[in-house]
């Protein structure tokens, strides 16, 4: 065998004989309870320079699909992690479009999650097939959803104004929310006001790191859906906005390493700030706190 044989060799087999998919995927959540082969393409869309946004979307996805055989199974001590490479390339057309019908019937999601799931499974297999692991992407012949056109719902000038007025107002009725608003108003405050002022989606802002923001050009980098980076330009507000932010934090908890993310979270338990918060926390403060807004700006009742 010729070197250049033996260096196609190596790199065919090299996640098979070492750790480098557990040590690459170990900040992402639920990354090592897949099976080997789903590390292995995870770690390949990172070496591609896939974002972590993507990276941690199509963990997520590929745990619903296996929620989906673990219920089929109907077998309780069921772990993804079980599952060999042979039992996945069992999977037929016919098994995919069962896993369409659970998701569209059952879960009831929308065309475009399950577009967006299916399409995971797609991209996995079209690894597969690449790697020489699989004869075919079986992913191809299934119908999928189509999805339907919605019009946007927004906030005119003056609501957003009125929501991010609001924002900055007192509103608790316990000793407890009064902590709360002390120690992450000014968090919540920044993320709607970069929400709606930027155009990040929230699983960006979730990820931004400090290393992203450039305050002397007033831009942020991101590097979002698709794998693909735009530059976001940043007003003065919003950049007052975000270091008014960071400034209420304490300076020994305060971000400020590249790698540091720029929304906090609080550990109550420890009565400490975090690096980071995940996507579904703020998800479940932007639907609380909208809930709690509506009492005083009753637009909110009419735009999900």
């Amino acid at each position: 065998m010729s070197l250049f044989a033996k260096i196609n060799q190596k790199n065919k087999h090299t996640l098979h004989n070492n750790q480098e998919s557990s040590n690459s995927l170990k900040t992402f959540k639920k990354a090592e309870q897949l099976p080997l082969f789903i590390q292995e393409y995870m770690v390949n869309r990172l070496s591609l320079g896939y974002s972590k946004n993507t990276i941690q979307r199509y963990i997520y996805d590929y745990f619903a699909f296996f929620q989906f055989i673990e219920r089929i199974a109907g077998d309780d001590a069921f772990s993804p992690q079980s599952i060999t490479l042979d039992d996945f390339l069992e999977l037929e057309k016919e098994g995919i479009e069962h896993y369409i019908s659970y998701l569209a019937l059952e879960l009831e999601n929308e065309p475009t999650t399950i577009n967006r799931k299916i399409s995971a499974l797609q991209s996995l297999f079209d690894f597969l097939v690449k790697r020489g692991d699989a004869p075919t992407n079986p992913v191809l012949s299934v119908q999928r959803p189509k999805n339907g056109k919605r019009e946007p719902v927004y906030l005119t000038k003056p609501e957003l104004h009125s929501l991010l007025s609001w924002l900055k107002e007192p509103h608790y009725s316990t000793k407890k929310q009064a902590f709360y608003q002390e120690k992450l108003k000014s968090r919540d405050y920044v993320t709607f006001y970069l929400l709606m002022t930027t155009g990040l989606r929230i699983s960006e802002l979730a990820y931004l790191a400090i290393g992203q923001i450039d305050f002397g050009q007033s831009r942020l980098k991101i590097k979002g859906k698709g794998n693909k980076e735009r530059s976001i330009p940043l007003s003065a507000a919003t950049i007052n906005v975000m270091k008014a932010y960071l400034h209420d934090i304490p300076s020994d908890q305060r971000p400020s390493d590249a790698d540091d993310y720029f929304i906090v979270g609080y550990d109550f338990t420890k009565k400490a700030y975090t690096n980071g918060v995940s996507i579904s926390s703020l998800q479940k403060m932007i639907k609380r706190t909208i809930e709690q807004a509506k009492h005083q700006l009753p637009f909110l009742t009419f735009k999900k």
